[in-house]
């Protein structure tokens, strides 16, 4: 009997975790990126904040990554918890590393909901040492 138990307990948390993440049918548009700083072309040394918002009826996935234009090697990520929500406010600093000339990068974020729309905002800007 208690072997029973076992593999009901089993099944039950097996069955919850596969459907934990499920699509939201009445997610019919895409997230909506806003990136507010930094500014397209601007000129940044030092600290560079990165703000924006991201809005869906049910967001599911967010990436930010700064990436640098001649190599499109990555320098800063983030993968905030945005799961379920429907507004997340992007809030992050980034402190550049390693700079040592004026340096052309590409600011992306990338968000999907749970319909499997995928949306991708960027922004290119340079950073200083």
């Amino acid at each position: 009997m208690k072997k029973i138990q076992n593999y009901l307990l089993l099944a039950c948390f097996l069955a919850g975790s596969m459907t934990a993440c499920h699509k939201h049918e009445d997610d019919a548009n895409d997230p909506v990126i806003t990136i507010t700083a930094p500014a397209a072309g601007a000129s940044i040394s030092g600290g560079v904040t990165i703000s924006g918002v991201v809005t869906d009826e049910s967001l599911h996935e967010m990436t930010i990554k700064v990436t640098k234009d001649s190599d499109n090697s990555e320098l800063f990520t983030a993968a905030p918890e945005v799961h379920d929500l429907t507004t997340y406010t992007i809030a992050e600093v980034w402190t550049p590393s390693g700079i040592t000339a004026e340096t052309a990068v590409t600011l992306t974020v990338i968000a999907s909901d749970h319909s499997d729309h995928t949306v991708t905002t960027a922004v290119k800007f340079t950073v200083k040492p």
